[in-house]
């Protein structure tokens, strides 16, 4: 058992989408001419706008690396079965594109920066919608483990079924990107929540104990 690793997921759960939110409530609501609903988050980041570097910076980049920091929580939580290090190792890898995702902002100035900046944000939210529904599956095998198992069931399918519609309608329809980001992001804001919470509250003795 690491503790203090447990702790640190537990505070970074709940951190990133506090900060992820009041960045974009604060960008958004700032630029003019900006919709809530419908446009992509990424429009407050790209390069050349204003204020684009500190979204970022809160938006992506602080997030992403706090969603790695939940990961190394949820590993060492306890003594864990192969499948639930694998649902904590997604968790990290959409931390680390989602991290990614900040680093390759849109740039009008370079045709390149789009596609870099669409291909690992479109990663980020494939490894995101499966995490919490493998996590979930993991967590079935140890019937004493106090984990958020319907929190994690009802926003994993959530995301998952958001996301297939996204790529399923994109080839036959054009809709505004934040029609998608948004559920989708509502969706993970409640994983991350319940997630946190429960890490914090998590004791030597309530940990996990999957067998291999």
């Amino acid at each position: 058992m690491h503790p203090t690793l447990r702790r640190a997921g537990g505070y970074a759960a709940i951190a990133a989408p506090i900060l992820m939110w009041s960045g974009f409530f604060a960008a958004a609501l700032s630029r003019h001419g900006y919709n809530l609903l419908t446009r992509p988050f990424s429009d407050l980041a790209t390069r050349g706008t204003s204020n684009a570097t500190l979204f970022d910076f809160g938006f992506f980049l602080v997030p992403g690396l706090l969603t790695a920091v939940v990961a190394l929580g949820l590993w060492f939580a306890g003594d864990a079965g192969r499948a639930w290090r694998f649902g904590a190792v997604l968790i990290g890898a959409a931390g680390l594109f989602l991290f990614a995702t900040g680093v390759f902002q849109q740039d009008p100035s370079r045709s390149t920066a789009a596609i870099l900046h669409g291909t690992v944000s479109q990663i980020c939210f494939a490894i995101a919608s499966v995490a919490p529904v493998v996590l979930f599956a993991a967590s079935l095998r140890d019937r004493h483990l106090g984990a958020p198992r319907q929190a994690w069931l009802v926003t994993g399918i959530a995301a998952a079924l958001i996301e297939a519609a996204g790529v399923a309608l994109r080839p036959i329809t054009h809709y505004p990107d934040g029609l998608f980001q948004r559920p989708f992001t509502i969706a993970l804001t409640v994983w991350f929540v319940a997630t946190g919470a429960w890490l914090l509250r998590v004791r030597g003795g309530d940990g996990l104990a999957l067998a291999e």
